[in-house]
């Protein structure tokens, strides 16, 4: 057997031959068998005058029955003592001795193959392998064994959580079980009042699910509505126990200036130049794990796109995906009854063929809301943004043509600029896809309003006399 470092280990006592001690060595107790050859000392320590082999003859001769008695009860008594000098050694030295190779097994997994050995590092941990850490706790504890971690971190982490206490148990039992490289990453439930073994058993079963946050984007938001979602969630946790720690600034600079990475991984999307992911956010119920990133939702909100937008959206070519996701968008803030869309999105569409709508001019009330909700959030910070209150009516008794934007915001009020806005201005459902992607204009509708009657449907019209008679009809106007 040697040493970690390839050297002969320590001798720890006489087995079947003496050894003299040495400096580097445990201490030998020397029982004072080997001292014939010495001269006898009396009991100051002063060496004494031996006698002569003649003269021992001679005296063992003269006093032959009082010489035995004696050697006898020399011999007893040295028998007597050396047993006390052994027996006292035994029970000072040996917790030391075990603590000592109780340390390096545990230094020297390998040793522990030797049974000696593990019997004495089984008896210096003691109870620590057999009892729980407080048998009355059995309060859940989540705790996660990372990709790569050593049996040793594995062990200090357990012994930090209060789990376990002495690491050294937790690395001998699973040396002992051969469970050394059956540890599974991931999130294990635990409690205080499980053993070292019960401790072992879970970790090497499959880790329990971890726990999720439900995030719900609504058809309809713009992405700062997103933020402010995200916002809220994170400061109104449902479980306090389960928090989102998403970075949301970082979440609104990827979905308003995304990196070129990204956008190659998703040949379809071609996006104007400085242009945002609005539009392409998909709406759905996302169960994040609380330690989601940024890129991550972003990306699973793009690959929910791919996945629920209809197929026949992929088979245009990139520039008119971006525009049917425009239409889409101006469709979406528009209608309640499905049924509705498809008209929706042909009103649009007729309206941009400058042959029958001349002033191509699309007159979308909610591009006007979106160009007002802009105003207000290029002056707030995001964390006001969850009080706010997106897509109030705009204008009052003022004229949606007459209301002035900044410039960089002005083409989104399409009762001025002809044409789409610059940008979709929200991120729509499916229904509303699939509207844009097959619009209904044979009918030959340019005007619609809401009928006003609890149903949530929509009248259209051909004409603005029909559309006239539509206001009067629902109580717009008498």
């Amino acid at each position: 057997m040697t040493s970690p470092n390839g050297q002969d280990p320590p001798d720890h006592g006489p087995r079947g031959t003496k050894r003299r001690s040495s400096p580097s060595r445990l201490p030998f107790v020397d029982t004072g068998w080997d001292d014939y050859d010495r001269a006898p000392t009396d009991t100051s320590g002063v060496p004494t005058k031996r006698v002569s082999g003649t003269e021992d003859r001679r005296n063992y001769k003269s006093t032959r029955s009082g010489g035995l008695g004696t050697v006898l009860r020399f011999t007893v008594f040295t028998l007597v003592l050396a047993s006390l000098v052994l027996g006292g050694l035994y029970f000072f030295a040996r917790p030391v001795l075990y603590h000592a190779v109780a340390d390096w097994g545990a230094g020297n997994p390998t040793a522990l193959k030797l049974p000696f050995v593990a019997d004495i590092v089984r008896s210096d941990l003691g109870s620590s392998l057999t009892e729980p850490a407080d048998v009355t706790d059995a309060r859940e504890i989540v705790f996660q064994i990372k990709y790569g971690e050593t049996i040793s971190e594995i062990g200090g982490a357990l012994l930090t959580a209060g789990v376990i206490t002495d690491g050294r148990a937790f690395e001998f039992e699973a040396i002992e079980r051969d469970a050394t490289y059956n540890f599974i990453a991931g999130r294990h439930v635990l409690t205080r009042a499980m053993t070292v073994d019960q401790i072992i058993d879970v970790l090497t079963k499959s880790p329990v699910s971890p726990p999720t946050i439900r995030v719900t984007f609504r058809e309809g938001l713009r992405i700062e509505q997103m933020v402010a979602k995200l916002e809220y969630l994170e400061a109104n946790p449902t479980d306090p126990a389960v928090k989102l720690t998403i970075d949301i600034a970082q979440y609104y600079q990827l979905a308003t200036s995304p990196p070129a990475d990204l956008l190659a991984r998703y040949t379809w999307l071609k996006l104007p130049s400085g242009g945002s992911l609005e539009g392409f956010l998909f709406p759905a119920t996302y169960n994040l794990d609380p330690t989601t990133t940024a890129l991550q939702l972003i990306e699973a909100q793009l690959d929910a796109f791919v996945a629920q937008a209809p197929s026949q959206l992929f088979d245009l070519a990139p520039d008119q995906i971006y525009r049917a996701v425009q239409v889409a968008s101006l469709v979406e803030p528009e209608v309640v009854l499905d049924s509705d869309r498809p008209l929706v999105a042909g009103v649009y569409v007729n309206r941009l063929d400058k042959k029958n709508w001349p002033t191509g001019l699309l007159n979308s009330n909610p591009t006007v809301n979106y160009a007002n909700d802009s105003v207000w959030l290029q002056s707030h910070s995001i964390t006001t943004w969850v009080d706010y209150t997106f897509w109030s009516p705009v204008g009052g008794s003022t004229p949606l043509a007459q209301i002035d934007f900044p410039e960089k915001i002005a083409p989104y009020n399409t009762y001025r600029q002809g044409g789409l806005p610059p940008t979709p201005i929200c991120s729509p459902g499916l229904a509303s896809l699939q509207a844009a992607v097959k619009p209904d204009t044979g009918d030959g509708f340019y005007y619609f309003l809401a009928k006003n009657d609890g149903t949530g449907g929509l009248a259209f019209a051909h004409t603005i006399a029909e559309q006239n008679a539509n206001l009067k009809k629902y109580g717009y106007i008498k």
